[in-house]
């Protein structure tokens, strides 16, 4: 991890002397500009430290913080440097340089510190009677602190290599690090359904790098990028003991019982991270044409689970035409088609009940992926200038997701319609307010396939063939309830006002809005609504000193369905 540090620190150190070099070469006239910030922050911790204290270390106390921002500009180059440090683990670093065309760099770094309070399990435990059906819950580690540290390192560059057709290469990379400790939940099923909580690594790393050209040919621009992503876990394997399954009311392991048994008395893995490798290819060709502007890209990537050799891959292309339909309008039309496939995989699972009287049943089965679909959207949009103060403009467009392999009969496509306005008053540089209003319609969006509840019914089930037995199985049957979380329609409302009543005073007010439902389910409606008003207030003492205010509230109300897991339904 230092190393890593360590190599970017250096690649910017010499981005900033490269930069002064060439500016000092040139005998430019420098203009440097620099502000510094200090001031800190208070958080209070007397009700629940790991909730209201989520992205801090947990100090009930005043912290310093810090940032800073540097820019040096001159007739060939510019360089900028900005930073903000809230705590150890809470850092933001940017840092860029452009010199004329021909060269331009970033480099990113930013860390994030999460904790995140332990489940208690409290609320699972339940009992029909003692010594009977139960749920119990064991915390195995106590007191655990659980945190996720995220350190992101981002870098780029754009180098012309030719002024001849403007050829540039074009290259950046990317890593991700993530370390600390989460909770692990397992279940022990058929000995009391026993949940135990225990503590595991967070040991993540992501590495990723594109590479690409980039050339005008005539008034057209073609480019290639390659890219190539790779994400690994080096924590130990997480592993939990498995109960020895004997009947909950007796304590005892009967043929009968212990014939439906996958797993008992044994440590297994659990939780395991995949180790993933991904490739991509894209090409891309934009140009103009008079008063019209085009492009489209293609692309295909291929992403392997190397864990098992398990694979997706993703097929896409995109086009957009841009022309003036008048002198003041313009017309944008917009088109994507992508197809996911992602490769299917047999479960083998034992015989359930074999070797006892009637038929055994096999559970054995193809798991197929409900995100293999073909995915086509398109839009039209026309932007008009009414006058100098006022503009407006108009959208629709529509989506259509066709899935492959989607368990609920005559729902494997949603159609999404969605309609849009806007409209913008300006008044030189001392007002403006903005109004946009939006309108979605969806049909048949995802829902699960399995029912939320069960029916009061089992008498109506049929013993299995050779048995006196109603199994658990038969009862999907008897479920119902659609669940889905996508509303069939939304209305959307922003509406935005800037007032400047001088060069020192900037008052900005916002309005956000949005209600949603969904009436077409099976036996229960849902519908959201939120709303969030936002003020904020600038104040520009003079050329040194800035006081910035501002406040915004949310309200949000939901009705969905809710449900309790019990045994027998």
């Amino acid at each position: 991890m230092m190393k890593r540090i360590f190599t970017i620190l250096l690649q910017s150190l010499l981005l900033v002397a490269l930069t002064f070099m060439v500016a000092a070469g040139q005998e430019e006239k420098i203009e440097e500009t620099y502000s510094v910030w200090i001031g800190s922050s208070y958080t209070d911790f007397t009700d629940y430290t790991k909730k209201i204290g989520e992205f801090r270390n947990g100090d009930d106390e005043f912290l310093p913080e810090f940032s800073i921002d540097y820019l040096s500009r001159g007739i060939n180059h510019i360089f900028s440097l900005n930073g903000k440090y809230r705590d150890e683990n809470n850092i933001i670093a940017d840092m860029s340089s452009k010199i004329g065309d021909g060269f331009s760099a970033d480099f990113k770094y930013r860390s994030m510190f999460k904790q995140a309070g332990q489940d208690m399990l409290a609320n699972l435990e339940t009992r029909e009677a003692g010594g009977g059906k139960m749920l119990t819950h064991e915390i195995l580690d106590p007191g655990a602190d659980y945190y996720v540290h995220r350190k992101e390192i981002e870098s780029s560059f754009n180098l012309r290599l030719s002024k001849k057709n403007n050829i540039r290469l074009i290259a950046a990379h990317r890593t991700v690090l993530q370390t600390g400790i989460e909770q692990h939940i397992a279940s022990s099923h058929c000995f009391s359904c026993h949940l135990t909580s225990s503590t595991a690594t967070i040991d993540k790393i992501t590495h990723q790098i594109m590479a690409g050209l980039q050339a005008d040919l005539g008034k057209n621009t073609v480019g290639y990028q390659f890219g190539y992503r790779i994400f690994e876990s080096e924590a130990p394997v997480n592993v939990a003991d498995f109960d020895d399954a004997i009947h909950p009311v007796f304590g005892t392991k009967g043929a009968e019982f212990g014939s439906r048994m996958i797993y008992e008395d044994v440590t297994l893995p659990v939780g395991e991270y995949p180790n993933t490798e991904k490739l991509s290819h894209k090409l891309t060709f934009k140009g103009d044409a008079g008063k019209s502007s085009y492009g489209s890209s293609i692309s295909y990537s291929k992403a392997t689970n190397k864990n098992n050799d398990l694979s997706s891959t993703a097929l896409s292309g995109s086009a957009f035409y841009a022309t003036s339909l008048a002198d003041l309008t313009r017309l944008i039309a917009r088109f994507s088609v992508a197809r996911l496939d992602v490769e299917s995989t047999f479960v083998d699972l034992p015989l359930y009940r074999d070797g006892r009287p009637g038929t055994p049943k096999d559970f054995d089965f193809t798991r197929y992926s409900s995100l293999n679909r073909l995915d086509l959207r398109g839009s039209v949009e026309v932007i008009s200038r009414l006058n100098k103060r006022l503009t407006a403009s108009f959208s629709t467009g529509i989506r259509l997701v066709d899935r492959e392999y989607y368990p609920a009969d005559d729902a494997d496509a949603t159609t999404t319609f969605f309609g849009q306005a806007k409209v913008r008053y300006r008044k030189g540089m001392r007002y403006s307010t903005s109004v946009k209003y939006r309108f979605e319609s969806s049909s048949n969006p995802f829902t699960s396939a399995r029912g939320l509840f069960e029916a009061r019914g089992r008498s109506i089930l049929n013993s299995v063939d050779g048995t006196a037995f109603v199994y658990y199985w038969q009862r999907e049957d008897l479920r119902y309830q659609d669940i889905t979380t996508v509303p069939t329609q939304a209305h959307i409302l922003d509406v935005t006002s800037s007032w400047r009543p001088n060069n020192k005073v900037n008052l900005n007010v916002g309005f956000k809005a949005k209600y949603d439902k969904n009436d077409n389910l099976d036996s229960l409606d849902i519908s959201h609504f939120s709303m969030q008003p936002s003020l904020a207030l600038n104040v520009n003492i003079d050329p040194k000193w800035t006081v910035s205010a501002g406040g915004s509230y949310a309200f949000k109300k939901s009705r969905g369905p809710v449900t309790i897991a019990l045994f027998d339904g």
